[in-house]
C-alpha cells in the first residue's frame, strides 16, 4: 500500500515539475540574464551583494519587457522569429538539464540519458517558442 502511494506521489511530483517547467519556460532568458548580471557584478567587486541582486533583477525585467515589446510591436516576421528563438534557447537548455536530471533518477545509461534529454530540450524549447510566437502584434 505505502509502496504504491510512494510511486504515485513520485510520478505526480515529476509531472508537477514538468508542468511547471513548461509553464515558466518563457521566462528562462530573463532569469538567465538576471543571474549572469548579478554574479558578474558581485564577482568583479563592482557592487555589494544587495546592489548586485537589484541590478540583476532590473536587467532581467528589461530583457523581458524589451522582448515582449518587440514581439507585440513588430510586424516583421524575421525579427519576430529571431527574438522568439533568442528567448526560447535558454528554455531549451533548461529543458535539457531538467530532463537529464530526471533520467539520472532512473537506471539509464549515458547514451539513452542524453537522447532523452535532447528530446526534452526540443519539447520545452518548442513549447516556449510556440508560446512566444503566439503573441500577436498590435
Amino acid at each position: 500500500m505505502l509502496l504504491g502511494l510512494g510511486i504515485a506521489l513520485g510520478v505526480a511530483g515529476i509531472g508537477f515539475l514538468c508542468w511547471l517547467l513548461f509553464l515558466c519556460a518563457v521566462y528562462a532568458a530573463p532569469l538567465f540574464v538576471a543571474a549572469m548580471v548579478c554574479t558578474t557584478f558581485y564577482d568583479h567587486a563592482m557592487m555589494s551583494g544587495s546592489h548586485a541582486i537589484l541590478a540583476g533583477i532590473a536587467a532581467g525585467i528589461m530583457v523581458l519587457v524589451l522582448g515582449q515589446a518587440i514581439l507585440v510591436s513588430s510586424h516583421d516576421p524575421v525579427l519576430r522569429v529571431t527574438v522568439s528563438l533568442l528567448l526560447a534557447l535558454p528554455a531549451a537548455l533548461a529543458g535539457f538539464g531538467m530532463t537529464l536530471g530526471f533520467s539520472g533518477l532512473g537506471d539509464m545509461g549515458a547514451i539513452p540519458s542524453y537522447i532523452f534529454a535532447t528530446f526534452g530540450a526540443l519539447c520545452v524549447g518548442g513549447a516556449a517558442w510556440t508560446r512566444l510566437c503566439a503573441i500577436q502584434p498590435a
